[in-house]
């Protein structure tokens, strides 16, 4: 059966687990739980169970494709026989990720807020190395890096007006690259080269 390989959900939920784990150890005492969900559905006010205070939720406002990454071969050698196989190049994407804090207590907010700042501001670079990896998760290998976005009041504007719900304390970050691909069943195979033609003009 076909398959894609490191999906979205996966970094988001190895990002998950790490930013909490970071946030536990800057402060063991602190209830500051992070949940990766979309914020449009969360309301500090509302009923629903889901709306639990002091935690952090982590949002996908946004995917773009990394267009640097973009110019690579449509074919590959099979390692086990040498053969050609048609295979387009994955996909490179950059996911800018939307951190809320969804608490009553706005003093508590900033002071997580903060603590996500500077979680962020220690660690830049994410791996399996450095990078904690929720056992539901299969990835080998990973890496990507982080970057603040601060975008104008404007687009903060329109976003919170996307999300449809009253702005709060937030912080937006890039995170570069997250590597998507389909794997086929049978790849299909390409054709030898048997014919190379050179045009060269000298003047």
């Amino acid at each position: 059966m076909p398959t894609v390989r490191d999906t979205i959900a996966d970094t988001l939920a190895i990002l998950r687990l790490t930013l909490e784990q970071g946030l536990d150890a800057i402060e063991t005492n602190a209830d500051d739980a992070v949940s990766l969900d979309n914020i449009a559905f969360w309301d500090v006010a509302s009923t629903d169970p889901r709306s639990v205070d002091n935690t952090i939720i982590l949002t996908l406002v946004k995917t773009e494709e990394e267009y640097a990454m973009k110019n690579r071969p449509a074919h590959r050698r099979n390692p086990v026989s040498g053969q050609l196989e048609y295979v387009n190049p994955p996909i490179f994407l950059n996911l800018h990720v939307l951190f809320t804090v969804n608490t009553h207590n706005y003093e508590t907010a900033l002071t997580y807020l903060s603590r996500i700042i500077g979680f962020f501001q220690h660690q830049r670079v994410f791996n399996e190395v450095n990078a904690s990896v929720p056992n539901d998760v299969n990835i080998d290998t990973f890496h990507f890096n982080v970057s603040m976005l601060s975008p104008s009041l404007e687009q903060l504007n329109h976003l919170w007006g996307v999300l449809g719900g009253k702005m709060l304390p937030s912080v937006m970050y890039k995170f570069q690259i997250q590597e998507i691909e389909y794997l086929p069943d049978e790849p299909t195979p390409a054709p030898e080269i048997e014919t190379i033609i050179v045009n060269e003009q000298l003047h």
